[in-house]
C-alpha cells in the first residue's frame, strides 16, 4: 500500500513573508542598538567635559586665566561655519587645551618629562587622545582631543577675548559700545558636536557647557 504524505515544502511567497519578518525585526534590533550606543557616547562626551572643565578651573587658579592662544580665540561656538569637528581650527584648538592641562608641551603622550604642570594627565588616556604612534603602539604625536564620536571637541575663548577687547577700549574710550557676543560663555565654550562634522550642525544635538 502506498501512504500519502501530508508534509509539503514553503512556498515562495511563504518564505518572502518569513523572510521580511526576520529583516524588519533585524532593522528594530540594530536601530534599538544604534540609539542605546549614541546615548551612551552623548553621557560619555557630557563626563568628559564636565572633567576637563574641572582641570581648566584648576588651570585657571594657578595661571590668573583659562588656556587660550589664537585659535582658542578664533573658534566661534555660535557662528554657524564654526560647526565642522574636522576643521583644523577646531583641532589647533582642542591640541591647546590638551597642552595646557596634560602639561604635555611636547605633545608626546608623557607626562613625567618635567614639560609642565599637569591637572588631567589621568584623564588623558589613548582612548580620549587622536595620536600616532610608532609600531609598538606607543604615541609619538598627540594631535587633539577626541570626543565619543571620534571628533575633535570644539574649546573656545573667543568670549572672553571679546570681553578683554571691550574693557580695553573702554580704558581709551569710557563711551564706548559693546559690540556683539560672541560665544556663549564669558570663559569658556566646550562642546562636542554629538557625531557631526557638517559646518550646518544642529546646536540642539550639540553636548556642551552652555
Amino acid at each position: 500500500m502506498i501512504r500519502s504524505s501530508s508534509r509539503r515544502g514553503f512556498t515562495l511567497i511563504e518564505m518572502l513573508t518569513v523572510m521580511l519578518i526576520i529583516a524588519i525585526l533585524a532593522g528594530i534590533v540594530l536601530g534599538i542598538n544604534g540609539l542605546v550606543q549614541t546615548k551612551a557616547a552623548r553621557a560619555r562626551a557630557d563626563g568628559e567635559i564636565k572633567a576637563i572643565s574641572l582641570a581648566a578651573e584648576s588651570f585657571r587658579v594657578d595661571n590668573g586665566a583659562y588656556p587660550r592662544n589664537e585659535a582658542t580665540d578664533l573658534l566661534d561656538p555660535s557662528d554657524a561655519k564654526s560647526g565642522n569637528a574636522a576643521s583644523t581650527v577646531y583641532q589647533k584648538a582642542s591640541l591647546q587645551l590638551y597642552q595646557a592641562l596634560s602639561g604635555d608641551v611636547n605633545n608626546n603622550g608623557k607626562f613625567d618629562d618635567g614639560d609642565g604642570k599637569s591637572y588631567a594627565s589621568d584623564f588623558f588616556k589613548p582612548a580620549v587622545l587622536n595620536a600616532s604612534k610608532d609600531g609598538n603602539g606607543k604615541i609619538t604625536l598627540v594631535n587633539f582631543i577626541k570626543d565619543p564620536f571620534d571628533n575633535s571637541y570644539g574649546y573656545s575663548t573667543i568670549g572672553a577675548a571679546a570681553e578683554e577687547e571691550f574693557v580695553e577700549k573702554l580704558r581709551k574710550d569710557p563711551k564706548a559700545t559693546r559690540p556683539a557676543s560672541k560665544g556663549y560663555n564669558p570663559t569658556f565654550d566646550l562642546w562636542s558636536t554629538g557625531g557631526s562634522v557638517s559646518e550646518t550642525a544642529i546646536q540642539a544635538k550639540w553636548v556642551k557647557n552652555w
